[in-house]
């Protein structure tokens, strides 16, 4: 039994020795790998050096190849590190918009490296609409914010108008909370949230990239000695410019959106609302009767001024033509006799010798009165 202990013992350092051997051979073969590995990368680097110095004296081709391929290294890095940090950082917009609730103020503060971007649509139906229009203007005003666009209509069956405004994004909430405390009879409120970080991301790792290539094309454009290259390089330069602004430009829109959110809000009061507001408006039967007959009297009033200041100042033109008419009437009367006269001296003159004078209609011939006077004495 001692004899079969002793074999199991040296089988079982025999066994561990060999696995000793085993492992520090694959170690070797692995720091050789290493050491192989570092060699070709000095030698690669030690080519690149030298197709470099080749390179500068090449063509502005080849230049501008190999730059654009340097410069275009870290951008892709970039992108990548990006798209990794927006999709630990995005959130599920379900989750965003969830709820009439599902946006607070503290989101803002909670997510300081999110780039959210908030829109709300709110219908409401007021029963005065100057008095609501009025109360969204001091509300807008109180909350540090702006109107970029109003429109306002009217018809026979409501009166309305659409406001678009910008509030700051931390006092998003409660501003709508001032909103919903308006007078109204129906209210109907959407909430959307919109997560740009992953574009905001990318957006910063392409600026960085093209800011590089920027700074490598000014550096070619010093050392460049030949005509052409120095066009090439200019016009690729030009073109690299040219995207960063829009990126700068894509990146402060999405800033100013982030800061300030959007409310789009409609207000509009019915044809009931308004017949209510315009009784009440006109009060009683009997004030408006009174005020009635007190516009009549006035309008009156006003008719008689404006005739006796006419008058007032027609007062002398009318002197004048009264003078005129009054000449030409007493002319016409003093030379109308003169005239009969004249036509009769006229008419006489020209009368025949033998032909008798015209008798006058109550004239008669004398036989004719013999007669009348022998009818008269004759006995009836």
């Amino acid at each position: 039994m001692q004899k079969r202990g002793l074999h199991y013992l040296f089988y079982l350092l025999g066994l561990l020795m060999f696995a000793v051997v085993v492992a520090g051979c694959g170690s070797g073969g692995n720091n050789d790998a290493a050491g192989n590995s570092l060699m070709k990368a000095d030698t690669a680097s030690t080519e690149e050096s030298s197709d470099g110095g080749a390179a500068q004296n090449a063509s502005a081709g080849a230049a501008v190849q190999a730059m654009t391929s340097e410069a275009e290294a870290p951008a892709a890095k970039g992108t990548k590190d990006g798209g990794g940090s927006s999709a630990v950082n995005s959130t599920d917009p379900a989750q965003t918009s969830k709820g009439t609730a599902g946006f607070t103020g503290s989101d803002v503060v909670a997510g300081l490296n999110k780039k959210l971007i908030y829109h709300a649509n709110l219908t409401m139906e007021v029963k005065d609409y100057a008095a609501a229009q009025t109360e969204v203007r001091n509300m807008v005003t109180l909350a540090n914010g702006y109107i970029i666009e109003f429109s306002e209509s009217t018809s026979e069956y409501e009166r309305g108008g659409t406001f678009i405004l910008k509030v700051p994004a931390s006092g998003f909430s409660s501003f709508l909370s001032s909103l919903e405390k308006i007078k109204n009879e129906k209210l109907q409120r959407q909430i959307q949230g919109q997560d740009v970080s992953e574009e905001y991301v990318d957006l910063e790792s392409r600026l960085k990239a093209k800011q590089l290539m920027e700074s490598q094309y000014i550096e070619f454009m010093k050392k460049a000695t030949k005509s052409a290259d120095l066009v090439a390089f200019a016009n690729q330069l030009g073109a690299i410019q040219e995207e960063i602004e829009t990126i700068k430009g894509r990146m402060r829109y999405i800033d100013q959106n982030v800061s300030f959110s959007t409310v789009e809000l409609r207000l509009y009061q019915t044809d009931e609302s308004l017949n209510i507001t315009k009784t009440k408006e006109q009060g009683p039967l009997m004030n408006r009767a009174s005020d009635a007959l007190q516009g009549s009297l006035h309008a009156l009033s006003v008719m008689f001024q404006w005739i006796f200041i006419f008058l007032a100042a027609a007062f002398p033109v009318l002197i004048i033509a009264a003078i005129v008419v009054l000449f030409v009437l007493w002319f016409r009367r003093k030379a109308k006799p003169r005239g009969h006269e004249r036509a009769e001296r006229t008419r006489m003159a020209n009368r025949e010798p033998h032909q008798p004078l015209p008798q006058k209609a109550d004239e008669q011939p004398a036989s004719v009165q013999v007669e009348e006077e022998s009818d008269d004495k004759k006995p009836e």
